[in-house]
């Protein structure tokens, strides 16, 4: 009986033995199917940032999903190599693909705990994780873990494993890797970490939001001396380098960036690479995208329109507070505001403009609270808030406070917006001096081409990205207004007339019976100046002098030589679009005057130069590809006409600059849009100013007023950056003497003569003989592509 029993439960204990091995069996294959190769880990390359670098080499911005920049292992400093291998595995060249030790030692804290609680996992598990698994801790994701970890070791080298460890794993603030967790943290290159920050780095790791040191601080200087007495265990620092390392403090990279001052055009490049190539080429693949934008150039624009704009706003008057808070929530705030103590003050950065909580306000100004500080507005920084714009209407809707006193315009409980400047003394510390400020609504931007190459120096899209992130230069349709005058009058030239031919300043009246419509067009200035040479038509923008240039030599050719120009947008097809009634983009009109700045050579704009993959292989290079659109002779001719724009017309303010340039203004009607475009041979600049619900600026913003000033801003700021060079002189231009009254060669006798240029064979007749023009309708749609 005992033997059946006993070969009873035999048979059982083999059955339940086979099952069990059959379920292990059945469910390592299981767990094995979830396993992925790892053979391609011998060419694999982490998700790398992609770096974007302006003309000159320096880095203007990066494109990417998660933060990172690839070093190979010989080039991470060794101090950073053995800060993370004493907190993350001390022993990692000395063991296998797993530490036994520290699993026994793991799974005892476990199960005292009742829960898994503690990892014991070695840099080739943890690099394992981080590429092809999930943090769950759960037995699956262990045993998977473990599998890959053993065939990585059979893969990789340990120096391997360490580089991509090193590179592949996250710090927190969005870097991944060791370089990018250095400019993130401490915004410098990884060979120049100090101890304490290589240790405070290394302590990241196992938690980075736990132990962060802006969210943190507290735990993340306790993280730093665990990662120190690690060093000093393996023997890695001495205890005297670990207590001075400890005590010293640490200086972050203030965590909150001031803005991209190149977004617009980091936006428009994406844009055009996003055609190009894929997501995960452009996002991850570390390329180094190499651009035309001078980023000197660009910081000049981007201040020089942010202050145009802020002195056209102004004008208009202050709008009030942004906001208002209640008694309860003014309360709260005025709780929380201390003074600065004066280390606070050495480490704060100043010339923010920031939306402020006015506290109180008296006849001296107004007391105000920002991020729990106190600060003050003085009555002389809020003087231009004496006008006061109550409605839409910038001409009606204006009031002026006479006399005028903060308390007009402010009242406890206020939000308005504040230029932070300097320091006042308060009680216990010190407190924020600001002037009033407000956003801009009227908006504006600016471009800024090489005419030699077509690249695109700067491109300021508007008054702020982080508003707007529209971007006027290149997707705006406004009209110029007169600004399109440099294509009626280079059209002109082609067509018989000269810098002398007289043009007539009169009255003129167009019916149209199809549409059972009259146009009356006029000048700006009501009086009319009767016959004038073509070159002051074109310096004092004399519209109906203009307007009958154009119908003499065709709308179809002013339409032809545009798009020769490079004018992509519709234009209208007839005399209205002689004073720039039609919609243009201000990279389009910018690009067309910088064709004239490079004698009559179209070079199409560009943004990117060269795109290098992270193999150092040169995977896109721009091609110049010169097209030779217009006459130098022509050209030249009219660049002179440009010149006294500024030298005697609607650019004059321009004479403070110190080289004499060309240019032309722009203004539409109801100064809807407002334009100053002018150029050097090295740099065209055009500068566009307009409300985005194309409502009228105000009586008195015309391209010289509200566009010119910016204009002469930024080219202050650039030509010194650029080459003194001169405009060419083809070898077809010849000086004449002429009469300015008739536009005719002047009898050589004569003292009544200005000297006008001309092209060889195309000499004005002389005086006593006559000329004819043909006539044409006002619907002219002669050569219109």
């Amino acid at each position: 009986m005992k033997k059946k029993v006993f070969w009873f439960f035999l048979v059982i204990l083999s059955l339940l033995i086979v099952a069990s091995a059959g379920a292990g069996w059945i469910f390592m294959k299981k767990i094995e199917a979830g396993v992925p190769s790892v053979a391609f880990l011998k060419s694999f390359v982490p998700v790398t940032t992609s770096r974007i670098y302006d003309r000159n080499g320096k880095h203007i911005g990066s494109f990417y999903r998660e933060r990172r920049e690839y070093l190979p292992l010989k080039n991470i400093p060794p101090l950073v190599i053995r800060a993370v291998l004493a907190v993350e595995d001390a022993h990692f060249y000395e063991h296998g693909a797993l530490a036994y030790g520290s699993i026994i030692r793991a799974a005892v804290s476990d199960v005292l705990a009742g829960y898994l609680r503690e990892g014991a996992s070695t840099i080739t598990q943890q690099l394992a994780r981080n590429i092809f698994l999930n943090h769950k801790k759960n037995l699956t994701r262990k045993l998977r873990e473990a599998i890959l970890s053993y065939r990585i070791e059979r893969v990789l080298t340990k120096d391997e494993i360490l580089e991509l460890y090193l590179n592949q794993i996250y710090f927190g603030e969005g870097a991944y890797g060791v370089q990018a967790a250095s400019q993130a943290f401490f915004g410098k290159d990884i060979h120049a970490l100090t101890l304490p920050e290589a240790a405070l780095m290394a302590g990241l790791i196992r938690s980075p939001v736990e132990f962060s040191p802006y969210a943190h601080p507290g735990a993340s200087k306790r993280r730093q001396l665990v990662a120190l007495e690690r060093m000093e265990k393996v023997g890695y620092i001495t205890h005297e380098e670990m207590k001075k390392a400890y005590g010293q403090p640490l200086v972050f990279r203030q965590r909150i960036q001031s803005k991209n001052p190149n977004a617009y055009f980091l936006e428009y490049l994406r844009r055009r690479l996003e055609m190009t190539m894929s997501a995960t080429q452009l996002y991850g693949g570390g390329l180094r995208i190499f651009t035309s934008l001078d980023s000197r150039i660009q910081d000049i624009a981007l201040h020089a329109l942010r202050n145009g704009l802020r002195t056209i706003d102004r004008r208009k008057g202050f709008r009030g507070a942004v906001r208002h808070l209640s008694s309860r929530e003014l309360r709260e705030v005025e709780r929380e505001t201390v003074p600065l103590s004066t280390a606070e003050k050495g480490a704060f950065s100043l010339g923010g403009r920031e939306e402020v909580t006015i506290n109180s306000v008296g006849e001296r100004g107004a007391f105000f609270s920002w991020e729990g500080h106190p600060g003050f507005i003085p009555k002389a920084k809020m003087l231009w808030a004496a006008k006061v714009l109550k409605g839409p209407d910038f001409d009606h809707d204006v009031k002026v406070l006479s006399p005028f006193s903060p308390v007009d315009i402010l009242k406890p409980g206020d939000v308005v917006m504040a230029h932070l400047t300097g320091w006042i003394p308060v009680r216990k510390g010190w407190g924020i001096l600001a002037s009033l400020d407000q956003v801009p609504l009227i908006q504006g931007c600016v471009v800024a081409i090489d005419p030699k190459t077509g690249g695109i120096l700067a491109m300021v899209g508007g008054y702020s990205f982080g508003r707007s992130k529209f971007n006027r230069v290149s997707q705006a349709i406004r009209q110029p207004g007169s600004s399109f005058k440099m294509i009626d009058y280079g059209s002109a030239l082609e067509h018989g007339f000269t810098p002398s031919s007289i043009l007539h300043d009169e009255p003129i009246v167009f019916a149209d019976r199809a549409h059972h419509r009259v146009w009356r067009p006029k000048d700006y200035e009501h009086d009319f100046l009767g016959p004038i040479p073509m070159r002051k038509a074109l310096a004092e923008s004399i519209n109906l002098a203009t307007i009958r240039m154009v119908r003499r030599i065709g709308v179809g050719n002013v339409i032809a030589f545009g798009r020769r120009l490079g004018i992509t947008t519709p234009l209208s097809h007839d005399l209205s679009l002689a004073l720039g009634s039609s919609g243009v983009r201000p990279i389009e009109l910018t690009a067309a005057y910088s064709v004239i700045a490079n004698s009559g050579i179209r070079e199409p704009v560009y943004s990117i130069r060269r795109v290098v993959n992270f193999r150092k292989t040169t995977v896109f290079e721009h091609i110049p590809s010169p097209t030779k659109v217009y006459d130098p002779a022509y050209d030249y001719m009219l660049t002179s006409m440009l010149q006294s724009v500024i030298s005697e017309g609607t650019g004059r303010d321009a004479l403070v600059l110190p080289r004499l340039l060309a240019g032309k203004t722009g203004t539409t009607n109801d100064f809807k849009d407002a334009w100053f475009i002018g150029f050097s041979p090295d740099i065209a600049v055009g500068v566009y100013v307009g409300m985005d619900d194309h409502r009228s600026m105000g009586r008195g913003e015309f391209g010289a007023h509200a566009a010119l000033p910016i204009w002469i801003d930024i080219m202050k700021g650039a030509l010194p950056l650029l080459p003194n060079t001169p405009f060419t002189v083809p070898d077809d231009i010849v000086n004449v003497r002429i009469n300015p009254d008739t536009g005719r060669r002047a009898p050589e006798n004569s003292t009544h003569f200005v000297t006008e240029i001309f092209r060889k064979g195309e000499l004005p007749p002389r005086e006593g003989t006559s000329e004819k023009h043909p006539d044409a309708e006002f619907y002219n749609l002669q050569g219109a592509p």
